[in-house]
């Protein structure tokens, strides 16, 4: 299991805000609602669209969870990232990517093409999946592996174990990591509630059947 965070992840702002930032060489900031169709039908918009649903179907998951990630993590733009190795529209660190790229039979030259990136993130979501589920003992949502996908598997598999929305993040992700995504001082309940915000309805979808 990868437990490794995306650096490619999106800076947040406080809830009070309406948009995400997404990452050092985003042009655009999310502002769409998971679940109106919005992200799924941006990601239908563009010319790897369906295959990249395609690939979220072969892996297992939610069309609509890829569609959101994508949106969130580069506003669906193929560019890379300047503070990391992260690039792709789903903003995959280097070697997350080697990892499932040779499960998949994937190689270097397949980086920049974003049906193979769908591929990749697909698999990583689906994992990311598993191991919420198994800490949870229900169905994963969006919101909770979106968390694993921002700050690896181990947070982002306690974090929706957590009862007490007052508890600092802090307890589950480092203070290096919170400040860089704006969230030095934020509880989990501010944070879950911020991410279900960007995401919309779609927040409470399973990822996985």
């Amino acid at each position: 299991m990868p437990t490794n965070p995306e650096p490619g992840s999106p800076v947040f702002t406080r809830p009070s805000t309406s948009t995400t930032t997404g990452g050092t060489t985003a042009t655009s900031s999310y502002q769409g609602a998971w679940g109106t169709a919005d992200a799924y039908a941006t990601l239908m918009s563009q010319t790897y669209g369906a295959d990249a649903v395609a690939a979220a179907q072969a892996a297992g998951i939610n069309p609509d969870t890829l569609a959101a990630f994508g949106q969130i993590e580069s506003h669906f733009q193929n560019v890379g990232n300047t503070s990391s190795s992260a690039q792709g529209v789903w903003q995959v660190t280097d070697g997350t990517w080697n990892q499932y790229a040779s499960e998949l039979g994937l190689s270097a030259a397949d980086r920049s093409d974003p049906v193979a990136q769908a591929k990749v993130a697909s698999a990583i979501i689906s994992d990311y999946a598993s191991a919420v589920s198994r800490s949870t003992g229900a169905p994963a949502t969006g919101t909770q592996v979106y968390g694993a996908y921002m700050f690896g598997t181990k947070a982002g598999a306690a974090i929706p174990t957590e009862s007490n929305a007052s508890t600092p993040l802090s307890q589950y992700v480092s203070a290096k990591t919170l400040a860089a995504n704006n969230m030095s001082g934020w509880t989990v309940g501010q944070y879950q509630q911020t991410v279900a915000s960007r995401m919309g309805s779609g927040a409470t979808e399973a990822v996985t059947s």
